[in-house]
């Protein structure tokens, strides 16, 4: 993956990002949660001599809100001047992903929705505010966080082990980048999507394009999987065998997770 890294100022925040510079058409990447573009690395090698990717970052945002995120990537889509896009969002980049849809719903052909949720009172991010990780020092934030950031048992016990040790080292290189203003960017992300976005089945009643729902039958997500259905009865979905990475699936078996995408994107 020898791509150039960009960067673009969005309301005084600097937003890195990867862009293969090439393809007939642009896939446009949204990673999780506390990741960054490098999760995508299987999905850039796969897909790159079809499309041009491009593969953004969220940097540390005061206060952050999904609508700021959606705003970032139309300034970074408009500074390269493309206009149709296809849309892969994972995890938490899926809920990026519901929210772009819906603000830029004309630019978007394809949406892929990965191993997500939607808008919902049970989720843990919705319970709690985490003021003891506002107030404490950053050192403790982050050594706290750290500590319990763990992959789940499902991740680290399955069936394929190709890529397990490299998904074990770059989760621990992950962990190791990470500040309390990283940290506090995506709890304030998430518990946004989740306390103020009430999405509908008709809410993309006049959208013309395709969507994809993915999950695994081990994932943390899979409660969340019929509800998804429910609000996009338009879309396809699949679920994935388990024993093949549970969460990130798309990191620990990537060609399992690349032949759906690639026969979705290109059918």
């Amino acid at each position: 993956m020898a791509h150039a890294e960009k960067s673009l100022v969005v309301k005084g925040v600097p937003w890195k990002y990867l862009d293969t510079g090439k393809g007939k058409g642009v896939l446009l990447l949204l990673h999780g949660g506390f990741a960054d573009y490098s999760m995508w690395i299987h999905q850039i090698v796969e897909f790159e001599n079809a499309y041009r990717i491009i593969a953004p970052t969220c940097p540390a945002c005061p206060d952050a809100k999904m609508g700021d995120y959606s705003h970032a990537l139309r300034a970074i889509l408009m500074a390269e001047e493309i206009e149709k896009i296809h849309v892969m969002g994972y995890s938490e980049g899926g809920l990026i992903a519901q929210c772009f849809l819906r603000d830029h719903p004309t630019q978007i052909d394809k949406v892929v929705l990965g191993h997500t949720f939607y808008p919902s009172t049970e989720s843990r991010y919705y319970q709690y505010d985490f003021n003891l990780f506002r107030i404490m020092p950053a050192f403790m934030t982050e050594s706290i966080f750290k500590w319990l950031a763990k992959p789940d048992k499902e991740e680290i016990q399955h069936h394929s082990t190709e890529w397990l040790a490299w998904y074990q080292a770059w989760f621990r290189e992950l962990k190791s980048k990470l500040t309390k203003e990283l940290i506090l960017t995506h709890i304030d992300l998430m518990m946004d999507f989740v306390r103020n976005y009430t999405f509908t089945a008709s809410d993309l009643s006049g959208w013309g394009g395709k969507m994809l729902i993915t999950v695994s039958a081990d994932d943390i997500v899979l409660r969340y999987f019929e509800g998804l259905k429910q609000l996009y009865p338009q879309a396809e979905s699949h679920m994935f065998d388990g024993g093949l990475g549970a969460h990130s699936l798309a990191l620990i078996t990537p060609a399992v997770f690349n032949q759906r995408i690639g026969a979705f994107l290109a059918g």
